[in-house]
């Protein structure tokens, strides 16, 4: 299983659609309304994620920051397979495309997934925000605006 989050009119191939508005069932609704509907297997130790990949292209300067967007990185955790992908795609602050449009609510910057995947060089030493950890898996920018960041959730406990 995939999942697109925020896929609107046109989801990834292959992806199923989480999406306010064109989401079917159960995967209509936003990306922080958790838990989402993925299918989880039970085993003998409990349960079992079977979300191979998660895609996340613009829909996360949609969310706001703090609870909300540290709500979506840790459901994408759970729902993941250990050396599940989530990539992220947005607009970088300061460009005009991150800050024009009137529904975004959150600004990126590269340090901001350094938080999620241990890179981050300032943040403070002993701050606990409950987030789940992230292997960093690549980073790169397109077109000088435009980066994606692609975490992955951790083969070990």
């Amino acid at each position: 299983m995939r999942i697109d989050l925020g896929g609107g009119t046109a989801p990834k191939a292959g992806f199923v659609n989480l999406d306010p508005v064109h989401g079917i069932g159960p995967w209509k609704r936003r990306a922080q309304d958790i838990p989402w509907p993925a299918n989880e297997e039970w085993i003998r130790e409990g349960w079992k994620p079977v979300v191979d990949a998660i895609w996340a292209s613009h829909v996360m300067e949609h969310i706001p920051a703090g609870a909300e967007r540290i709500a979506v990185f840790n459901e994408a955790h759970r729902v993941l397979k250990p050396g599940g992908t989530f990539t992220v795609i947005v607009p970088l602050f300061p460009w005009p495309q991150a800050m024009a449009d009137p529904t975004h609510v959150s600004y990126w910057v590269e340090e901001s997934f350094g938080y999620f995947d241990g890179t981050c060089r300032w943040g403070p030493p002993n701050a606990d925000y409950g987030i789940l950890p992230w292997e960093h898996g690549a980073w790169y920018v397109r077109d000088g605006w435009e980066g994606t960041w692609v975490g992955v959730k951790p083969s070990h406990p």
